[in-house]
């Protein structure tokens, strides 16, 4: 169990730092596949293991200064709401067709993010109160909370490709906007997650330790890659979490039938 639990936290810290989502779509397989927990159970616990390893691995970002406050605050906004409409959702409601939904989505967006030309980034100065960017930042941070607090997985695998392709940041400001909201947005369904009971504690304080260290020195490191590299990097991971996604709920839905 202790073993176990350090190497899931080495590969929720790691994939934290390097890519800036926060390490929730890592640890929610590796929690039901590795520790066998219960799927609902999982979710839940992986939001609460994220808050410390993003507030972690979101350090060396914010000491090169690959953070727009303006865009935290608009995406944190929506995050913070969306968080508390999903993880309210994921007590009420199967979730396995938004599951399928979301994992193409995913699919989709990792070819995308491997293949693309890197665009003209925007600047903190470019960004106003109530511009159409900030504004779009707030459909995107709404977005990704109430997918973070349905499925478990912080919304850093919206957060990030979204701010990249439609809001134009480059790759480390992203994930470093991505890691705040992030932690935002677990505390956020976090909350409400632990009245209702789905929080198992012992995991976190076994798993969070190792996830937190490899956390932060993986932002160090991402901090020295290329950001070419980077988006490749993460268009990988989402690739290869999507197509797993839709393995998984496809064999769920045949074996329903």
């Amino acid at each position: 169990m202790k073993l176990k639990s350090l190497l899931v936290g080495i590969a929720g810290g790691s994939a934290s730092g390097l890519t800036g989502i926060g390490g929730g779509t890592v640890l929610v397989p590796l929690l039901t596949g590795t520790l066998k927990m219960p799927q609902r159970q999982a979710h839940a616990t992986s939001l609460a293991i994220v808050i410390s390893v993003g507030i972690a691995a979101v350090i060396p970002y914010l000491r090169e200064g690959h953070v727009q406050w303006s865009l935290v605050l608009a995406l944190g906004g929506g995050a913070i709401l969306g968080a508390q409409i999903g993880a309210r959702t994921m007590h009420n409601l199967p979730d396995v067709w938004l599951k399928l939904v979301f994992a193409c989505f995913l699919f989709l967006v990792g070819i995308r993010m491997i293949t693309m030309v890197s665009p003209d980034v925007i600047s903190d100065s470019q960004l106003q109160f109530l511009s159409k960017e900030t504004i779009f930042a707030l459909v995107i941070g709404l977005t990704g909370g109430a997918f973070g607090g349905l499925l478990g997985i912080g919304g850093g695998t919206l957060f990030v490709p979204a701010l990249v392709l439609l809001l134009s940041l480059n790759q480390l400001d992203a994930q470093g906007v991505s890691l705040i909201v992030v932690v935002l947005t677990a505390i956020s369904g976090t909350i409400t997650n632990v009245r209702a009971g789905f929080v198992d504690k012992p995991t976190v304080l076994w798993v969070a330790p190792s996830a937190i260290v490899v956390g932060f020195l993986a932002g160090l490191l991402a901090q020295n890659l290329d950001e070419t590299i980077l988006t490749r990097l993460f268009g990988l991971v989402v690739l290869y979490v999507g197509g797993k996604t839709i393995l998984s709920t496809a064999r769920t839905l045949r074996s329903a039938r």
